[in-house]
């Protein structure tokens, strides 16, 4: 096995963008076919955790909650799996065991520039999953989405607007390959 010193070294040893878009693929699939199958949603974001490495989907239908600087915490569905049970057996399956390996590496690390490199590079790959997500209108495949839908890679108690900020970064950089 590699030795794990690095973001980049983990993203390859764990495929980590390819592995998180194909469980939002499946994830999306499920909640297309759920009780929430009739919801249409305007917001869709990753809420989630650089330290712990965990990505809560979270999806709102209250289309003002944008214009009122609302994020996940006040949205209909914060976390998904809590109304798509099967959403759990799906994350256990195919997102716990790379959570669980990133956890293990981060939370040991006492270096801080190796911390910086694995908790941005985390944030980083959810972004550049999420440009994916938008250029492949993947949410529009499964769900019911107004013609606007806000995305969100966003984490507890960040600057919010930074982050809308560093996503439409890399939403620039991708137009840019």
């Amino acid at each position: 096995m590699i030795e794990i010193t690095n973001w980049k070294t983990f993203e390859e040893q764990y495929n980590f963008e390819s592995s998180v878009y194909n469980y939002v693929k499946e994830s999306l699939e499920l909640i297309g076919q759920s009780t929430l199958k009739e919801e249409i949603f305007c917001s869709f974001a990753f809420n989630c955790s650089a330290y712990n490495g965990y990505v809560l989907l979270s999806l709102d239908t209250d289309v003002l909650n944008r214009e009122r600087k609302y994020y996940p915490p006040d949205w209909t569905y914060e976390v998904v799996e809590d109304y798509v049970l099967e959403l759990r057996d799906l994350g256990a399956r195919l997102y716990e065991p790379i959570e669980d390996a990133y956890h293990s590496i981060v939370q040991d690390l006492e270096d801080q520039y190796k911390f910086d490199d694995f908790t941005n590079g985390f944030l980083t790959s959810l972004r550049r999953v999420m440009v994916r997500i938008e250029r492949e209108h993947l949410l529009s495949q499964y769900l019911k989405v107004t013609p606007e839908i806000w995305t969100l890679v966003t984490e507890i108690d960040a600057d919010e607007e930074e982050e809308e900020s560093l996503l439409q970064e890399e939403r620039t950089r991708s137009m840019e390959i």
